[in-house]
């Protein structure tokens, strides 16, 4: 890196630094592909077209955090990561070629544009089909949608619109539509009908057939070109010219650490949200009926959703057996100075016992993201490694199902996924997401024979599950989806990675199909802390060759000079604090589930780390891994994720 003009740094010296880093030819592809608006912004500044040296110094933050992830994040994200299938075996091998394959698509904002262009152009849309949106919910006189996030969009069903829910309750022809509300209202001008239909499609009431369902790869083909639509940057994928192999012994530390986390989370048998919710079911209808899930998730004439679905925050926690013995743990782990536990058969049975009675059915299967450590290959092969567990996925699929298009030899595995209830077949659950950004995040292919189809336009000649096809029933304390026609009962897999409770990218009615068959079972996440969280330092925790989660440090605002001392004054106030806390040089700073390395002897990174405290009301530090952590791989920055299965 060049050097780093720091907080006073001039124009002349922001371009300085610009300039080298930007020349690299694939990392400016790689931002460019990533943040256009960026690679315009840097660009202007490079060409003395921006002047404002506020303006530069933006720019020039948010490049070196580009920069930053570009040679150490391992998180598939456009041009600087990519995927390859992971082979375990008896001996450790790493073949990396020059052959990666990129995989494009439009960008999510480029379609929703050149739909939006379509469906407001009535000769363009006559022969496509329309139909009202399956998540529409008639109350009254008024028509309810889901809008974008959480919240709902509410229309009066005014003559004209209930005409329309009539019509196009099963797929119609655009044109056909026109045509009924033109009888039905014969002494309309003929442009109202147009605009009445173009703003339900705009609102959502109405789906049209160019929107495609999820397991459809690329939503661009079957959206017709032409017109002024706008274009935009194409979305990456890259499929890697790499092969992996890891020893067994890697595999079992996975099954290892896998075990321990099912056995260490908070709630053994299901959310406090999902229990009330089940509870509730059994004092209402018990075991052995079954309600039809449009009945059930009726607010008037069943339960509704279970708490907090449909809202962007978890709700409060209260205090337990469980997080005053992590609270000890780690209290006593600060006031001895040591960074890491040792995690032993005793404690896990302790804490497991805390968090409740042990389960009725283990979770059936979920996957673990983790780094393999290694200072060489012939060290891994000896069995010198550590797994550093990175985060583990709902279910198996959350994590790999977006890249089951680029890695089809491994894609139908979810067909032998065991069921949480015996005999049930597992389904494939396909929805849009509630916001156009996301869209690429719940694309996958159909990988299993059924698919369960939520809020999407579907022809009326393909042959899926709906959730008006869906009955719920309770038996031995957990909760059921059937096929009200034929008895069987499912499963849903969602092949997707978005955040169900952190977010509202979710529909409420697709998250509740995704957990139901699962609420009562073990929620088996990363490593939670509970109330422990919230203190200044919690330690690493490590069972054999697993580190379970890393030792973390919360750095307030307040706990160093405000934002107008100098950057020597606050970077010795840092020093002194890192001396006080035991944290390293190197750290990762944490927002969500992102991590960045930071060196916090090199100027830029505190930079970067001050820059965020300026927004933010903490700074989460993570311990980061050695230096030669990715020695085996030839320094490679690298994640595995696989998915685990239950044998009980």
């Amino acid at each position: 890196m060049p050097e780093w003009p720091g907080q006073g740094g001039t124009l002349q010296q922001w371009q300085s630094w610009m300039a080298p880093v930007w020349a690299d030819e694939e990392f400016r592809r790689a931002v460019t592909s990533t943040s256009p608006d960026l690679a315009y912004r840097v660009e202007a500044v490079l060409a003395g077209q921006s002047m404002d040296v506020r303006r530069a110094r933006r720019a020039g933050l948010a490049l070196a955090r580009y920069a930053i992830r570009y040679g150490h994040r391992s998180t598939p994200f456009g041009l600087f990561a990519g995927v390859a299938v992971l082979e375990f075996g008896e001996t450790a091998a790493v073949r990396v070629g020059d052959g990666h394959e990129i995989v494009t698509r439009p960008a999510p904002r480029a379609v929703a544009a050149r739909i939006a262009s379509c469906e407001t152009d009535a000769a363009r849309m006559a022969a496509v089909e329309v139909c009202v949106n399956p998540l529409a919910q008639v109350w009254g006189e008024c028509v309810r949608v889901p809008a974008e996030g959480a919240s709902e969009f509410s229309l009066a069903v005014t003559p004209a619109v209930a005409v329309v829910l009539e019509a196009a309750a099963s797929p119609i022809s655009h044109e056909a539509l026109l045509g009924k509300l033109a009888a039905e209202f014969p002494d309309i001008p003929t442009e109202r009908p147009v605009s009445l239909v173009a703003e339900l499609l705009r609102v959502g009431l109405l789906r049209s057939a160019l929107r495609a369902p999820a397991t459809v790869i690329d939503p661009a083909s079957i959206v017709p070109a032409g017109g002024d639509e706008p274009t935009g940057q194409d979305a990456c994928d890259v499929r890697l010219d790499a092969d992996v192999r890891l020893p067994e012994a890697v595999g079992v530390e996975v099954e290892t650490a896998a075990t321990v986390l099912a056995r260490l989370t908070r709630h053994q048998q299901g959310t406090p949200a999902w229990c009330d919710y089940v509870e509730r079911f059994s004092d209402r209808w018990g075991e052995g009926v079954e309600i039809s899930l449009e009945q059930l998730i009726d607010p008037d004439r069943g339960l509704g959703l279970p708490a907090g679905f449909g809202s962007v925050s978890e709700p409060p926690r209260t205090m337990t057996r469980r997080d005053r013995l992590l609270l000890e743990l780690a209290g006593s782990a600060a006031l001895e100075g040591r960074r890491e536990v040792q995690v032993t058969g005793a404690m896990i049975e302790e804490l497991e016992a805390a968090a409740g009675s042990s389960p009725s059915r283990p979770a059936p299967h979920f996957e673990v993201c983790a780094q393999v450590q290694s200072r060489s290959r012939e060290a891994l092969q000896r069995g010198g490694f550590r797994l550093r567990v990175q985060t583990v996925s709902r279910a198996a699929g959350s994590m790999s199902g977006r890249f089951w298009h680029l890695l089809p030899e491994v894609a139908g595995y979810p067909a032998d996924l065991p069921t949480v209830t015996p005999g049930a077949k597992p389904v494939q659950l396909s929805f849009h997401p509630c916001r156009s950004d996301a869209d690429l995040l719940t694309r996958a292919p159909q990988v299993l024979p059924e698919v369960l189809s939520v809020g999407e336009f579907r022809g009326s000649d393909e042959t899926v599950l709906r959730p008006a096809d869906l009955v719920v029933g309770l038996s031995g304390g957990h909760l059921y989806l059937a096929v009200a026609a034929t008895g069987q009962r499912i499963e849903p897999i969602a092949p997707t990675a978005i955040n169900f409770v952190w977010n509202n990218y979710t529909p409420p009615i697709a998250r509740f199909l995704a957990e139901l068959s699962r609420a009562r079972t073990p929620q088996v996440t990363w490593f939670d802390w509970g109330a422990a969280f919230t203190l200044p330092f919690t330690p690493a925790l490590r069972y054999r060759r697993s580190i379970l989660t890393t030792a973390r440090w919360l750095l307030r605002p307040a706990a160093l000079p405000d934002q107008q001392a100098s950057t020597s004054r606050w970077a010795d106030a840092l020093h002194a604090w890192r001396k006080r806390a035991g944290v390293p040089e190197r750290v990762l700073l944490a927002v969500d589930d992102q991590h960045l390395p930071l060196d916090l002897s090199r100027e830029m990174d505190l930079d970067l780390l001050r820059t965020h405290l300026r927004t933010s009301t903490a700074a989460v530090l993570h311990d980061a891994p050695p230096e030669d952590a990715n020695g085996w791989i030839e320094g490679r920055a690298h994640s595995i994720v696989v998915p685990v299965r239950s044998n009980r």
